[in-house]
């Protein structure tokens, strides 16, 4: 028996059915629970916001190292620097990716005002909520685990909504706009990447020899 199962049972128990019954039909709760998960959003854009500048000043400390090793005709630690300097740009572009695709999560969310706006805004959010939390998973854990939890609420708003609203084709779309969102968020990504970051050698120019420019 999964939590989610054994949460929404004991609050089915504890609830009076006349909030429940409100709650189905009263846009109000549905609202409130969209702001509260916007606000969730932010905290989570600040917090990948300090791993960037993290990730820009490890990434200066490295690519200095590499630069003095490569002067030091020191080949071999100029490349353990360099492939260092590569990992950290991967993750750098993991977060930026993720910022920019939560910020139009939050932009969608801000939309929503009815019932009605379920399908069309909070079902490409949840995918795309879902997705950036496998991304994150192996960069920054504690991060992952929020997504997790703001994609299970997502989950829950479409789940109140119905199959009244959501229909086949709703589920089908929301996927490729989920996917469209996050390839141009990886793109503008890997832009911001390459401009914020020195441009590193590769191991063979590493090996042969590098000069900084």
């Amino acid at each position: 028996m999964s939590n989610n199962f054994v949460s929404e049972w004991v609050r089915e128990n504890t609830v009076p059915l006349s909030r429940r019954i409100t709650e189905k039909i009263n846009p109000v709760p549905l609202r409130d629970k969209v702001t509260k998960t916007i606000y969730r959003l932010n905290l989570v854009q600040k917090k990948l916001d300090d791993s960037r500048l993290r990730m820009e000043r490890k990434h200066k400390s490295l690519f200095n190292k590499c630069v003095k090793s490569q002067e030091a005709k020191d080949s071999a630690v100029a490349i353990m620097y360099a492939n260092e300097c590569s990992q950290v740009r991967k993750m750098a572009q993991t977060i930026i990716t993720s910022q920019l695709a939560i910020e139009q999560v939050a932009l969608r969310l801000e939309t929503v005002k009815d019932f009605g706006d379920i399908a069309t805004e909070v079902m490409p959010a949840t995918k795309l909520i879902h997705a950036l939390k496998g991304r994150l998973a192996g960069v920054i854990p504690e991060v992952s685990m929020q997504l997790g939890q703001i994609g299970q609420t997502l989950d829950s708003l479409v789940l109140e909504v119905g199959e009244a609203t959501v229909q086949t084709g709703s589920f089908i779309t929301s996927g490729e706009d989920a996917e469209r969102v996050l390839a141009e968020a990886t793109a503008v990504a890997e832009q911001k990447v390459r401009s914020g970051f020195p441009q590193l050698p590769t191991a063979e120019s590493a090996e042969k020899g590098f000069s900084p420019p």
